[in-house]
């Protein structure tokens, strides 16, 4: 687990390596001082030198690294009674022996362990330089000191530093790094490892601790050997250190091959010469080992990458292959003269033969059957697609045609480009030939698509015109007749509605005068009924030999050829049928033209539908909605309208205003619903004592006003009487009555029809007669 952000910052600003290398180097440090020979200044081992050496290598804060170890040198020399000459000697030599040995590490290699036996070399060579600069610098101390000096002791000196090197600055540094041990894998291996360590070890005590006086210091470097030849070099190399740590631990006890060596200089070289070698043959069979096993693993690798490579290269090729034997187009390849050097299947089989490089160049159109575009012109040399790609680098969409005898022409497309190597020189040419059989079919299809296309878009936009005159038109119906006939290129048109049970036309175009069809629709049988009553189109080519033919419409409309189109609306009821005929036979309408009459029917429906909520409207704003009468607004148009007439013809005209008696009482007694009716039966009772040209209008609340036209003052009151007589529910009602004079406008006359009528409420149900002048009453 990671520790939190404030503990990560305040690790990263203490020098912890270094505080750790501080203590691991004056453990090391005061362990080779326990080595030291007695009467002697000689240790057998020097740690410390591997330990600086580790620390240096990889230093983030020399300055204070530097101090570190010069602090430690000092305190444990000068606990030993070392002088300062000595102490001071003792730093330069430790400190400069560990950075002369860094800076040549970082100058030969990149790597933090030996990974090949020329890295081993490069490692040893810096580690031998470093200690022998320290050797001499440790030397010229103690002498500088007083102390003898020899080259025994410098050779002891250079040989101890340099063990301590080589032993523990490879572990420390792997250790360090992280560096992976590859332990074994399988059970075996993880015994003889053990083994192998063991075998090592005992056999190291047994040379130290076993029998005196058996020469067997040479039996252990058959351990190094196995443990360096089967196991990894981290793995030797700390075997390495085990078995040294015996060795020196043991002749410093007095024990083993090397004790009975009595100088004590001569006894130290030999030991820190034994275990060098010991650990140099160790790590070079291992590094060896691993550099044979990189070596096998690369060259592996690249077998592998080679045979692979030879692999995609015969797929990539057998591949090349089956493209060129499936590929659609033919392919033609050349050489820089023009000379041919491949076909491929789709070429060879158009060409009929299979590429000839003995023939000459100008003989291609002769040879290969090579014709220009129009099929029956040989292709000279120079129009040649191959030969034209060679000379200008590159062709694109040249056309000609392969016309083999006896087989058939093959109307071909050519692009080719020239192939070049790095320097730009012309290898040959590639040329691929491209069937336009299809494209040429397919451009017959869409130019006849396209004329079709046309024709839908003539069709569709005579539809359009015709729907727009069918909805601006004041009778739609007819426009559609007119509009079928002129998009069906017919004869004539007729449409069919129900009314009341029946089929009735309702408009026609191109039909005899007088034309008239009525069916009805639960007993007669006809084409038209069957449309209107399936909802289905029909179209029949021979009309008059169809078992459901109207014989008198054939007879009548001289129809040979005919198509029902039903007429249906948003809510699928049927308005109607639209029949459209000729007059010959044809063999029926195209599907646009079909479509379009679909259509059509479709606009007469929303015309239909419209007309007759225009109806609906002009009737609601003319007429009053609860009675059904002209409404006031209406009848002052009428009023003005039949004024103007009898001033042209002199024609009498009268007007009326008739009035309910007692219609307030009417309706507190028996309710405003009682009152609405009466207002209703009123009007019904009225109107049925009118002529179709006078005009009954209601004028506002239970009053009502009458227009009529070539009638006198007399004549009116003979029509108001009936009408008064007419009353419903026992009711009565009071008519005031006034002919119009010429000069006079209509509020003049309604005017005096209104105080006729005032005059009349006096006695009630009565009619009276009114003038410009004095009025007259009459009971």
């Amino acid at each position: 687990m990671n520790p939190p952000p404030a503990v990560a910052r305040a690790l990263a600003v203490l020098p912890v390596r270094s505080l750790v290398f501080t203590a691991l180097f004056a453990v090391t440090v005061y362990l080779g001082r326990l080595t030291v020979l007695d009467g002697t200044s000689l240790s057998l081992v020097w740690p410390a030198a591997g330990v600086a050496a580790a620390w240096f290598c990889r230093t983030r804060h020399r300055w204070l690294d530097a101090a570190l170890l010069a602090v430690v040198t000092v305190t444990l020399n000068a606990l030993t009674g070392a002088g300062p000459v000595l102490l001071a000697g003792f730093v330069v030599t430790n400190l400069g022996q560990a950075l002369l040995y860094a800076r040549l590490r970082r100058r030969w290699s990149s790597s933090t362990v030996a990974h090949s036996t020329r890295h081993l070399a490069v490692l040893l060579g810096a580690t031998a330089i470093a200690c022998a600069a320290g050797a001499l610098g440790g030397t010229l101390t103690v002498a500088a000191a007083g102390g003898g000096a020899s080259w025994l002791g410098v050779a002891v000196w250079f040989t101890r530093n340099l063990t301590g090197i080589a032993l523990l600055t490879p572990v420390v540094l792997r250790l360090e790094t992280g560096v992976a041990v590859a332990w074994p894998r399988t059970r075996p291996g993880r015994l003889e490892l053990v083994a192998a360590v063991t075998v090592s070890c005992v056999t190291y005590a047994g040379v130290f601790w076993g029998p005196p006086g058996i020469p067997l210091a040479f039996l252990p470097l058959a351990a190094t050997i196995w443990l360096a030849l089967r196991f990894d070099t981290t793995l030797v190399v700390v075997t390495s250190v085990a078995v040294a740590t015996i060795t020196v631990v043991g002749t410093f006890q007095g024990a083993g091959p090397f004790a009975g060596i009595h100088d004590d200089a001569a006894r130290a070289l030999v030991v820190q010469v034994h275990v060098g070698f010991v650990a140099a043959l160790g790590m070079a069979l291992a590094v060896g080992r691993d550099e044979r096993a990189g070596l096998l693993a690369r060259l592996s690798a690249a077998t592998t990458q080679a045979q692979r490579a030879r692999a995609d290269a015969e797929r990539s090729a057998r591949f090349s292959d089956a493209v060129l034997t499936s590929v659609g187009a033919g392919i033609v390849v050349a050489d820089p003269d023009g000379r041919l050097l491949l076909f491929n299947d789709t070429a060879r089989a158009w060409h009929g033969l299979d590429a000839d490089d003995s023939l000459d160049p100008t003989q291609h159109a002769d040879n290969y059957h090579l014709y220009g575009p129009d099929g029956t012109t040989p292709l000279t040399a120079a129009q040649i697609p191959l030969l034209r790609t060679l000379a200008e680098g590159a062709v694109s969409g040249a056309e000609m045609v392969i016309d083999r005898p006896g087989v058939g022409s093959v109307p071909v497309v050519c692009t080719g480009r020239t192939v070049t190597d790095g320097t730009g020189t012309v290898l040959g040419a590639v040329v691929a030939m491209h069937d336009t059989t299809e494209v040429r079919s397919r451009e017959a299809q869409l130019a006849r698509a396209n004329a079709q296309l046309g024709l839908h878009a003539a069709r569709v936009e005579r539809l359009a015109v015709a729907s727009r005159a069918v909805l601006t038109a004041e009778d739609p119906r007819r426009a559609v007749c007119e509009a079928a006939v002129e998009i069906a290129d017919a004869h004539a048109a007729f449409l069919a509605q129900p009314d009341d049970g029946r089929l009735v036309v309702t408009a026609s175009t191109g039909m005899p005068e007088g034309f008239r069809l009525d069916l009805d629709v639960r007993r007669d049988t006809s084409l038209t009924l069957s449309s209107y009553l399936s909802r289905e189109t029909l179209f029949v080519a021979d009309v008059a030999l169809h078992p459901q033919a109207d014989t008198r419409l054939v007879a009548e409309g001289h129809l040979v050829s005919g198509a029902w189109q039903p007429v249906v609306d948003g809510d699928g009821l049927v308005l109607g049928v639209l029949c459209v005929a000729w007059r010959e036979r044809v063999a029926g309408p195209d599907p646009t033209t079909a479509a379009v009459l679909a259509g059509l029917a479709a606009e007469a429906a929303h015309a239909f539908s419209r007309a007759d909520l225009l109806a609906r409207l002009a009737q609601a704003a003319e007429h009053d909605p609860l009675t059904g009468a002209v409404n006031r607004r209406r009848w002052d148009v009428l009023a003005r309208q039949e004024i103007a007439r009898a001033t042209r013809s002199g024609t009498p005209l009268t007007f009326a205003l008739l009035d309910l008696d007692h219609f307030k009482r009417y309706n507190d007694t028996r309710g405003h619903l009682a009152g609405d009716e009466l207002l209703r039966a009123f009007t019904a009772a009225a109107t049925a004592q009118l002529r179709e040209a006078d005009t009954l209008a209601r004028w506002g609340g239970e009053e009502f006003a009458l227009l009529l036209p070539d009638c006198t003052a007399a004549d009116a009151v003979a029509v108001v009487d009936r009408i008064r007589a007419a009353v419903p529910d026992g009711q009565t009602c009071t008519v005031g009555v006034c002919e119009w004079a010429p000069g006079l406008d209509a509020l003049t006359v309604v005017a005096a029809a209104d105080r006729a009528l005032y005059a009349g409420k006096g006695t009630r149900d009565a009619t009276v007669v009114g003038t410009a002048g004095p009025v007259g009453v009459r009971a």
